[in-house]
C-alpha cells in the first residue's frame, strides 16, 4: 500500500526521460510545482520544445545512459520503450524517487488523477488497479467541486486568518470557522459582506456576555 502525501518540489531537481506526449505532461506538472526539470531524450514534442526554448527546463539531446540518473531527486521514466524505463529504474540509487509510467508496481511513487481548484487539490488513486476508474472518479469530482471553489478557498483562508487573530473565545472561533464551510457561504454572491454581518453578530453577542 502506498503512503499518500503532498510534496513540496520547489527547487528540487527532476529528470524526465523521454520526449513524447506523456513526458510533456509530466514535465509540465513538475514545472508547475516549482521543480528544476531536465529532459533527457534525442527528440521532444513541440510542447517540450517550447518549454526548452523559453528556458523553462534543460534539454539533454541524447539517449539515456546510466550516468544520466545521477543527482536527481525525482526521475520519471516516460519513454515508449519498457527496456529503457527499466534501465532508468536500475540506474537510480536507493535515495532517488523513480516513476515508471508503464510499471506502477516497480515505481517508488505514483501520480494520482488530480482536480485542482486554486488551493483545493483533490486526488484519486486506484494503486494502479484501474486508471480508467480513477479518470472516471476525477470527472465526477470536477463536476461536484467546480470553479466556485477557487475563490471560495481564497475567502476561507482570509476569513480563517482574521478569525484566529481577532476572536479570543475558543467556542466562538469554532462556531465561526464551522459557519465558513457551510453551503450558505459557498453559494453566497457577496461573501465578504456576509462574513462582516456574521462577525458583527459575534461582537454584539460577546459584549452582552461581558
Amino acid at each position: 500500500m502506498l503512503y499518500p502525501m503532498m510534496m513540496n518540489l520547489k527547487g528540487k531537481s527532476a529528470a524526465v526521460i523521454g520526449g513524447g506526449g506523456i513526458a510533456e505532461r509530466k514535465a509540465a506538472g513538475l514545472l508547475e510545482a516549482g521543480a528544476a526539470v531536465t529532459i533527457i531524450s534525442p527528440r521532444v514534442t513541440a510542447g517540450l520544445g517550447k518549454l526548452i526554448s523559453e528556458e523553462e527546463c534543460i534539454w539533454k539531446e541524447k539517449c539515456f545512459e546510466n550516468d544520466d540518473a545521477a543527482g536527481f531527486f525525482i526521475i520519471i521514466a516516460a519513454t515508449d520503450n519498457p527496456m529503457v524505463n527499466r534501465e532508468v529504474k536500475q540506474a537510480a540509487s536507493d535515495n532517488q524517487l523513480v516513476l515508471m509510467i508503464d510499471d506502477p508496481y516497480l515505481s517508488d511513487f505514483q501520480v494520482p488523477a488530480m482536480v485542482r481548484r486554486g488551493k483545493l487539490t483533490l486526488t484519486v488513486s486506484t494503486d494502479g488497479a484501474s486508471p480508467k476508474l480513477a479518470k472516471k472518479i476525477k470527472k465526477q469530482l470536477s463536476q461536484t467541486y467546480d470553479e466556485r471553489y477557487e475563490n471560495y478557498l481564497e475567502f476561507l483562508q482570509q476569513s480563517r486568518r482574521f478569525i484566529l487573530e481577532n476572536v479570543r473565545d475558543p467556542a466562538w472561533k469554532n462556531r465561526l470557522l464551522e459557519q465558513m464551510i457551510s453551503e450558505e457561504f459557498l453559494h453566497e454572491t457577496d461573501r465578504k459582506a456576509a462574513f462582516q454581518k456574521l462577525y458583527e453578530s459575534y461582537l454584539k453577542e460577546s459584549k452582552q456576555c461581558d
